[in-house]
């Protein structure tokens, strides 16, 4: 089995595969209210007294970010423990990753990634001109899109944009489902989530 974990989107999810089937979808709180910290462990006891999930697991991912800070922080140090407990190969899902997903599918190579997580945080993700990756924390609707930007994907809501760019909705654990066989999983990763502060990267 496989086990993904999203904790950038609002509503924080686990999710299983087994066998190229998605046999486990959920959420780990029901509302924004909730607290990550206080749900993440007895969420994941509740899945594995259905599935065994310890004992046949044998993947595991999760994505790093940027989002919040506190889910980002929760989400992590759980992986890391389950990771590091039973020795699993771990793959970071990142947001290039999902810029290169997107950028095969769509047949173009300028694109943005607007994501919204909890606390209503949002974030403007892109490669720069020089194939660098920036990460932009919106404050007070405050941002500009560079020009070079074709198109733009979202998990939540639209960015709003004058320019009437193209955009298209996503799910992180679509693109992960969809692409998880073409990634290279490892043991004895260091867990480094993608956290922005004041458009800052903080390692």
């Amino acid at each position: 089995m496989l086990l993904f974990l999203d904790v950038i989107s609002s509503l924080p999810e686990f999710c299983v595969i087994d066998d190229n089937k998605v046999i486990l979808q959920e959420k780990i709180i029901q509302n924004e209210t909730d607290k990550l910290s206080d749900n993440i462990i007895q969420s994941y006891i509740e899945i594995d007294k259905r599935l065994n999930l310890t004992k046949y697991l044998k993947k595991i991912s999760t994505t790093i970010g940027p989002g919040s800070y506190t889910s980002l922080r929760v989400g992590s140090a759980f992986i890391s423990g389950l990771m590091i407990s039973r020795k699993i190969p771990y793959y970071p899902l990142s947001i290039a990753d999902i810029l290169n997903f997107n950028s095969k599918k769509t047949s173009k190579k300028n694109l943005g990634v607007f994501i919204t997580s909890s606390n209503n945080q949002q974030f403007l993700c892109y490669k720069n001109k020089d194939d660098i990756m920036e990460y932009n924390k919106i404050e007070n609707n405050k941002y500009s899109i560079p020009k070079h930007i074709e198109l733009i994907l979202f998990n939540k809501t639209e960015i709003n944009e004058n320019n009437k760019l193209e955009q298209i909705q996503f799910s992180f654990f679509d693109e992960f489902y969809k692409n998880y066989n073409n990634l290279i999983f490892k043991k004895n990763i260091i867990i480094k989530p993608i956290y922005i502060s004041n458009n800052q990267l903080l390692n």
